[in-house]
């Protein structure tokens, strides 16, 4: 199944806008669907503002709109058919998304539109089966990092990489269509024959960034500065190796998550290459450090995607008989600081 005409993204985050933003900015035709708060809130500015690593305005306007414009809306019935549709919403909002665009969109006789999640977790790929079918849903991961600004702008980390696929493995058109459409926006994308191990692998990673980083409350850069706090991210890692070795599923090498060197490599070794002094890096920009996306919600006093990274992994692991007691440790910790926070009694 292919013949999209365009991609199309639901959820207005910083994550939404950096991709409705970057395909508005390359000429393509791009529908955001946005919450009505967010909604009205950009289409009062009149554009959607990138800045860091990328710096433009990106006009919007109500959907549809034409190329080179953001098509905003807050109604599912507004986004457009022969589409791929992009979930950049968190992953603790995205059932409420996904049924809501259910109900909605695609319409009668539109065989070509498929969904995609970018959120963090593999629990997404779950939700978007269950709502649209499996032949509907393509396998997605991106390490494009981005965050809000008080101003409203969105501040670009990183174009990081997108990561496509077919499950349980394979290349298809659509997936290659969509490929092109974000390398022709500048978001560095690849389609790959094992989405599977693409998506345990970075969730090895986001386990053991976000466990050491909501638990610190420092970047992911100073954690990997700190022999012991090195240890911890490597030990979760291979805790969630070993549950996707039991999935049938082996981690590799990735832009931004070099998982299978770090499992195979003994963590002395690691440790020795990572604290070795090198060449100077370039000064950087002057300015808070960079967190992680989770450790940017618990600052901010916003729910984290909690259940979705660490629990979700601990059910997987029971289901195969892997302990994982460190996973465990850090489920209950930092599942509990959301409960916290959510209830109002954890601030930033």
């Amino acid at each position: 199944m292919s013949g999209i005409e365009r991609l199309a993204v639901v959820g207005a985050g910083s994550l939404g806008q950096a991709f409705a933003g970057l395909l508005a900015a390359s000429g393509q035709s791009v529908t955001l669907l946005a919450s009505a708060a967010t909604a009205a809130r950009l289409s009062t500015a009149g554009r959607i503002r990138l800045r860091g690593v990328v710096e433009l305005d990106a006009p919007v306007a109500p959907a549809p709109a034409g190329a080179g414009v953001v098509g905003l809306t807050d109604d599912p019935a507004r986004l457009p058919a022969r589409a791929g549709l992009i979930f950049a919403t968190k992953g603790h909002q995205l059932e409420a998304a996904v049924q809501s665009v259910r109900a909605a969109w695609p319409g009668a006789g539109d065989e070509a539109s498929w969904v995609a999640g970018v959120q963090n977790g593999l629990v997404k790929d779950d939700v978007l089966r269950r709502a649209f079918g499996e032949r509907r849903v393509v396998g997605a991961v991106t390490i494009l990092g981005a965050g809000r600004e008080v101003g409203g702008e969105v501040t670009v980390y990183s174009r990081g990489m997108t990561y496509l696929g077919e499950f349980p493995s394979g290349v298809s058109e659509r997936v290659s269509e969509a490929v092109a459409l974000l390398g022709k926006a500048e978001i560095p994308a690849e389609a790959t024959a094992d989405i599977a191990s693409v998506l345990w692998s970075k969730e090895c990673n986001a386990v053991g960034v976000f466990g050491v980083s909501v638990l610190t409350r420092l970047s992911a850069s100073a954690t990997m500065r700190i022999p012991e706090l090195i240890r911890a991210y490597l030990s979760l890692v291979r805790e969630t190796a070993a549950v996707a070795a039991a999935h049938g599923v082996q981690v590799g090498d990735y832009a931004g998550f070099s998982i299978r060197t770090y499992v195979e490599r003994s963590d002395e070794e690691t440790l020795a290459r990572m604290l070795a002094p090198g060449p100077a890096a370039p000064s950087a920009p002057a300015g808070p450090p960079i967190m992680p996306s989770m450790t940017q919600d618990l600052l901010a006093g916003r729910p984290m995607e909690a259940d979705e990274v660490f629990a979700d992994v601990a059910i997987r692991a029971e289901k195969v008989g892997v302990s994982v007691p460190r996973i465990e440790l850090a489920r209950d910790l930092i599942c509990g600081l959301n409960r916290m926070l959510t209830a109002g009694a954890v601030k930033g």
